[in-house]
Parts: C-alpha cells; sequence; structure tokens
C-alpha cells in the first residue's frame, strides 16, 4: 500500500489551472476565494513576480508543491493547450505522490482530460454558482487545516511593523496605540489598540470600538496582496477601509497605510 505523505507547508491554499479562454470562469472564482480569505495562485494576482521567471520551472513548482490544492477548469480549451498539459502534469504528480484528493477537477463542459479518470468526483460548474463552488473548495481547504494541524494565531498590527523592520525615532518601536484610523459607519476616530480583536479563520480583524464593522483585516503570512485591497509590509498584508496613520514621538509626520475602497472583504459582524 502506497504511504501518504502530505506536504503542509504550502504557500498556496489554491493554485487555479485554466485555459485563457476560460479566464472569465477563473477570475470570478478567485475573487470569490480571495473574499474568504484562501491565498490564491491566480496568474493576475502575481503579474509581478511572474515577471521574467522560468514559467515552466516556476509553474511546475506552483502545481507540484506549492498549493495545498489545485483547482482544475475542465474544458474543450484546457485539453488542447499546452501550458494547462504542463499544469496538469504536474498537479498530477503531486496527487499520484500523495495518493489523495489533490486535483480538484471542476467541468466547464464534457471534455475528457489525459488522467483524469471518469469516475474522478468533480463539480460541475453548468450546476452550480460561483459562489457554490468557491464554497465548496473553502470547505476542502478548511478540512484539510483541521486534518494537517495547521492554525493560525492573532497578528497585530504593530507586530508587522516589527517583523517588516520598520522602527520609529531611535530605534523605537510601535504599538497599536500608534495607529489611528476612523470608523466608516459611525466616524468614530479611534485608535487600534482600542479595538476589539479576533481571529476569522486565518485573518486578525480589529473591529470599530462601538461594534458597528471591521475596520482592518491583518493577513496570515504569505497571502496575496489581492490588487487595490491590501497593503503589504514584509510578509503579511493590511486591508483597512480608512486611511492608518501611524505616528510615535519624534516623527516629523506620520506613516500613511493608505485605504481602498474593497478593503475588508469581510461581512458586517452583525450580518
Amino acid at each position: 500500500m502506497q504511504e501518504t505523505v502530505v506536504k503542509i507547508s504550502a504557500i498556496y491554499d489554491v493554485a487555479i489551472s485554466f485555459a485563457g479562454e476560460d479566464r472569465p470562469a477563473a477570475a470570478d472564482i478567485a475573487s470569490g476565494l480571495v473574499l474568504k480569505g484562501l491565498n490564491v495562485f491566480y496568474d493576475e494576482y502575481v503579474e509581478a513576480d511572474l515577471w521574467g521567471k522560468d514559467l515552466y520551472v516556476h509553474l511546475t513548482k506552483v502545481y507540484r508543491d506549492d498549493s495545498k490544492f489545485c483547482l482544475m477548469l475542465v474544458s474543450d480549451s484546457y485539453a488542447a493547450k499546452q501550458w494547462t498539459n504542463h499544469e496538469r502534469r504536474a498537479a498530477q504528480s503531486r496527487a499520484f505522490s500523495e495518493n489523495r484528493e489533490y486535483i480538484l477537477p471542476l467541468r466547464l463542459d464534457d471534455a475528457q482530460i489525459d488522467g483524469i479518470l471518469d469516475t474522478t468526483g468533480y463539480i460541475d460548474f453548468r450546476k452550480k454558482t460561483v459562489e457554490e463552488v468557491v464554497e465548496l473548495v473553502v470547505a476542502k481547504v478548511r478540512n484539510f487545516n483541521v486534518q494537517n494541524g495547521i492554525a493560525y494565531a492573532i497578528l497585530r498590527a504593530e507586530e508587522v511593523f516589527k517583523n517588516a523592520g520598520i522602527c520609529g525615532p531611535n530605534e523605537a518601536t510601535f504599538s497599536d496605540a500608534n495607529f489611528q484610523t476612523e470608523c466608516p459607519t459611525c466616524k468614530t476616530r479611534q485608535h487600534l489598540s482600542e479595538a476589539p480583536i479576533t481571529l476569522d479563520s486565518d485573518d486578525t480583524v480589529y473591529s470599530c470600538k462601538n461594534g458597528c464593522q471591521p475596520i482592518a483585516v491583518i493577513s496570515r503570512p504569505g497571502i496575496v496582496a489581492w490588487p487595490g485591497r491590501g497593503y503589504r509590509l514584509g510578509t503579511h498584508v493590511i486591508r483597512n477601509v480608512a486611511d492608518i496613520f501611524v505616528s510615535i514621538a519624534g516623527m516629523a509626520v506620520p506613516v500613511l497605510i493608505p485605504a481602498s475602497q474593497a478593503a475588508l472583504m469581510k461581512v458586517h459582524p452583525h450580518g
């Protein structure tokens, strides 16, 4: 019997493999997964990182080594493309070595894909909404995390600054009391040290001290800074709906963590 050895040090929760013709579906799913707090390999999110790399080598590593799951958008276009077949072979190598459901086939049509048996469990995108597919993928990832003892802890903004090597005058370290923002709902200005802090799955969430809504989210390490919806500091991303001003004694001007209109990606705590 083949021994199962599961890699749990993955960079990504999900790597999406798709043909260019199927990008609209891939984009909608990637967006939905990121909204749920998952770290997703989707080419448009990592354009700068891919620029200049040997894509044959890099994509092999992504689909074989760097993800917890590969979401494969199965279609006639997928079956016909050289690059998607390269991604498929890398993913199948991982699935074979771990002897588990690493590849998650999502059927867009009735295409036959080499190495994907008719008996393999799949989801039919023609019978599911994007939201339903997203929830199914999220459930797979969270079950994987539980089964493999993967857990995340609360991470404060002050720790992000410290880990990124950002200090004030005379090497002074920042605390959450040095971070000030405004709740978009009640317009109350407050320091992050005043905001209740919780762990929502993988993310640390600061909520308005008046209970209105989340005001800032700190990612777990290595998360993708979704374009326009996150500000990277070191290995973490901060997402905030209003500007955060960071100041400490001796600074001439505060550090600005700019807001983004769709930053939070979290539901209202009472909704």
